[in-house]
């Protein structure tokens, strides 16, 4: 025999038929949905934050290289001032005039009757500040007497002997008044003024030879 439920239908109980099942499936398609919205999200932002951790060790790494930089920059300055002075201090010494040789060898060619009363020089071959060099050697200003304006000519072509000299010009050669009675002798009877040129060394000072024989040497 079937039960029967003689309750109004307002306070039966409620079961499910099975009428409706579009409505489970679309609540499953929303839970579903959000899902992976909420996944999307976590891994988008896991994402964020990963690379805004890789962008903060890289920039502490390039701190941390400018820093070292600055450090050893100063040893890099060093270096290169080193290699500069040695190049500079190398240049002036390839360069350097030997001027131990000049007076000697003027020594030797002068006629014993003729001297100098002054020696200067000037435009020295290297600079000593900045250790650049010119192109040609220095210039030296001489003045001196002779016996005669042909004792002069002798001195100036034999000055034209010395070592590395390119030029000797003869600015004045003047004969000294005569003396008057009464008056003591004159010492220089001819003073002359003469200026010469010189090309720079081709070598170390201490790498060249004897004086030959032409200018009185022994070889």
């Amino acid at each position: 025999m079937r039960p029967v439920n003689l309750l109004p239908s307002r306070y039966q109980r409620v079961r499910a038929s099975g009428d409706r099942p579009g409505v489970a499936y679309a609540a499953l398609g929303i839970l579903a949905v959000l899902l992976i919205m909420v996944l999307l999200y976590v891994t988008t932002q896991n994402g964020i934050n990963d690379a805004k951790d890789k962008t903060a060790t890289a920039q502490a790494e390039q701190q941390a290289a400018e820093a070292k930089i600055g450090q050893l920059q100063a040893y890099g300055d060093f270096a290169t001032l080193r290699t500069t002075r040695e190049a500079a201090v190398r240049g002036v010494a390839q360069l350097r005039f030997d001027y131990e040789r000049l007076m000697r060898e003027m020594a030797l060619v002068l006629p014993h009757d003729t001297y100098l009363t002054s020696f200067s020089t000037s435009g020295t071959g290297p600079t000593a500040s900045t250790g650049t060099a010119t192109a040609t050697g220095p210039g030296v200003t001489i003045s001196g007497c002779a016996p005669s304006h042909q004792g002069v000519a002798t001195a100036i072509v034999r000055l034209r002997k010395l070592h590395n000299v390119t030029d000797v010009n003869l600015q004045t050669d003047t004969k000294a008044a005569a003396a008057t009675s009464g008056s003591t002798a004159v010492a220089c009877k001819v003073a002359f003024n003469a200026i010469l040129s010189f090309q720079p060394e081709a070598g170390s000072a201490t790498q060249q030879g004897p004086v030959p024989a032409r200018l009185g040497g022994g070889q």
